[in-house]
C-alpha cells in the first residue's frame, strides 16, 4: 500500500471510533420455549454507554413493533447499525447476546435475504456479554444465573407475552426501562470491582 491509498487508509483508521451500546431485544414466542427462528421481535432497545464507567451517554431508544411492524423496526436497526457499517460503530454490551444474534440472523434473512451466519455475528463483531460474569457470581452455576437475581429487576420478563397479548404496551416499556437501568447499575458495579482488582494486582506486582 503506497501513496494516496496509505493516506486514505490512515484517515479511515482515525475516524473509526469504537461506540458501545447497551443492547437487548424482547420477543413474543408462540411456543413454550423461545426460538429465534420463529419468535416475533416486539422491541429492539439500545443506549449509547461509556464502557470505562458503565454510565449512559445517551437516552434509551426503543423500537416498538406495535407502532409499525416487525419488518419496520428490524429495518431501522439494520440500516442504522449493520448495512455497510464498520463493526466498531456498534459494540453491543448485554446479557446472553447469543439469543439476540440468532434473532437478527433469522430476521435479516427473512426481510433482506442477507445470509449472515454465526461466524459473521459472534466472531467478527466485537461485543461484551456479562452473562459469563453473572455465572461466576452465581458460584459458577448456569442454573439461576439471571439478571433479576443480581439486579433490581422485579422479574425475568416472563410476563411480557401476556402483556403483549393484552396490548399492555406501557407495562412492556416500563419493564424495558427498569431492565436497562438495572443492567447498567450492575455493569457499573462490575467495572468498579474490576478496577479495584486491577489496582490491587498492580500494587502487588510492584512489590515483587
Amino acid at each position: 500500500m503506497h501513496g494516496t491509498g496509505l493516506v486514505n487508509f490512515m484517515i479511515k483508521l482515525v475516524w473509526i471510533v469504537m461506540t458501545e451500546y447497551y443492547f437487548d431485544i424482547e420477543t413474543y414466542s408462540p411456543n413454550q420455549r423461545p426460538d429465534p427462528r420463529v419468535d416475533k421481535i416486539i422491541t429492539i432497545q439500545f443506549q449509547k454507554i461509556d464502557l470505562r464507567t458503565g454510565k449512559p451517554k445517551g437516552e434509551l431508544e426503543i423500537l416498538k413493533e406495535w407502532e409499525s411492524s416487525e419488518k419496520d423496526i428490524v429495518s431501522k436497526f439494520f440500516y442504522r447499525f449493520f448495512n455497510d457499517k464498520n463493526v466498531w460503530e456498534f459494540v453491543a454490551v448485554g446479557y446472553n447476546l447469543n439469543f439476540e444474534w440468532e434473532l437478527l440472523i433469522a430476521k435479516f434473512k427473512k426481510y433482506f435475504n442477507k445470509d449472515y451466519n454465526s461466524f459473521d455475528i459472534h466472531y467478527k463483531r466485537p461485543h461484551i456479554d456479562i452473562q459469563h460474569i453473572v455465572v461466576l457470581l452465581n458460584n459458577g452455576s448456569f442454573s439461576g444465573a439471571k439478571l433479576d437475581k443480581f439486579t433490581g429487576k422485579p422479574h425475568d420478563g416472563s410476563l411480557i407475552p401476556k402483556w403483549y397479548e393484552e396490548k399492555k404496551y406501557n407495562d412492556i416499556v416500563t419493564y424495558i426501562e427498569k431492565e436497562a437501568e438495572s443492567f447498567l447499575n450492575l455493569l457499573q458495579q462490575i467495572i468498579i470491582a474490576l478496577n479495584r482488582f486491577k489496582n490491587e494486582r498492580n500494587r502487588n506486582l510492584n512489590f515483587k
